[in-house]
């Protein structure tokens, strides 16, 4: 990077995140507006680490509302203690999407076994003759 700063396509391609998403981040008060070069962005070392954080943010699940409601309560550099709980709260969130998903995959290996063990075949030929 140049003492000049990085243009939006630079920052995209550093960040994986695309142009339009980096614009949405702005928008939503995520990362900060960048100085101007005319009529170009110009984004600094921090932007960059903002913009990881986001991507990184949600990729283990944190939607940008999310983020964003963090951000607005607790301003452009939220406090540790505030991101360990949003981190926390959301360990608490997929510990109980991975019980119900759980659930539901024993319930597809009943579903599974009755259809294997030749159960539901009465069932289904009643259906058949209502049919």
């Amino acid at each position: 990077m140049s003492e000049a700063g990085l243009l939006i396509g630079e920052l995209a391609r550093r960040t994986g995140a695309s142009a339009k998403a980096l614009r949405l981040y702005e928008s939503l008060g995520l990362i900060p507006a960048p100085r101007r070069r005319g009529s170009y962005r110009v984004y600094e070392p921090a932007h960059e680490e903002a913009v990881r954080f986001i991507r990184q943010a949600q990729a283990v699940g944190f939607r940008l509302q999310e983020l964003q409601r963090l951000f607005f309560d607790h301003g452009p550099r939220p406090e540790l203690g505030a991101l360990l709980n949003a981190v926390r709260l959301k360990r608490q969130t997929l510990a109980r999407e991975r019980e119900r998903l759980a659930h539901q995959d024993r319930l597809l290996l009943d579903c599974e076994a009755m259809l294997l063990s030749g159960r539901l075949e009465p069932l289904c030929e009643a259906l058949e003759r209502e049919a």
